[in-house]
């Protein structure tokens, strides 16, 4: 008697495959028959689960931000308000192999969202989060006390993710890569000069 497939599971495999294929060959390079490879399973299994290459990358890129939603959402409950939105920030760096492959992944879906409607929409979905993410964290220092009153929370946010896909794009594209360190150092300075702390602030990096 044949064995009953989990769905669940495979659909899972599937997307897994995509995001580590996606983050090896880039996106020219996640084509059905590569991924359903990468999965161990056929090219006509993996249509079972997927419309097109199109459909693919959304759902990809949804298992993709699982993973880093978890992370910056247990650094954004340490205690220390000011410490929680630096950390937050420093996992959103090129400072690891791991960190590279999210960001070359994401690079490329947000080249493929010019030419597609529903590619674009979870690119426009990812960055509202990541500006009420990052904004949710200044207010939140704001009002333990760290950070001025006055700080226009709209703009430093948007300042904020510039200054961090900058950071991604010199570090991968520019040919002469920024270092962890340095990309840690220009997120502390940005919240020196920009946020203007009423506190020193230190810690370790979790990343």
């Amino acid at each position: 008697m044949p064995r009953k497939v989990d769905h669940k599971e495979r659909r899972e495999a599937f997307l897994a495959a995509a995001y580590r294929t996606i983050k090896k060959k880039g996106i020219a390079g996640a084509t059905v028959r590569a991924v359903a490879r990468e999965a161990g399973f056929t090219t006509g299994a993996l249509v079972h689960y997927v419309d097109s290459i199109d459909d693919l990358l959304v759902q990809a890129s949804e298992y993709a931000a699982r993973d880093v939603r978890a992370r910056m959402e247990a650094a954004e409950q340490l205690p220390d308000r000011l410490e929680a939105l630096r950390q937050v920030l420093y996992l959103a760096l090129c400072t690891d192999e791991d960190k590279r492959g999210n960001w070359n992944f994401f690079l490329g879906f947000w080249e493929r969202s010019v030419h597609n409607v529903a590619v674009r929409r979870i690119t426009h979905a990812r960055y509202a989060e990541w500006l009420k993410r990052t904004a949710r964290l200044i207010r939140s220092a704001q009002k333990a006390g760290d950070l001025p009153d006055d700080i226009d929370l709209r703009q430093a946010a948007r300042a904020c993710v510039a200054l961090i896909d900058g950071i991604a794009t010199q570090a991968l594209r520019a040919g002469n890569p920024i270092s962890p360190r340095e990309q840690r150092a220009l997120i502390d300075t940005w919240i020196a000069v920009w946020l203007r702390p009423v506190r020193a602030f230190t810690g370790r990096a979790l990343t």
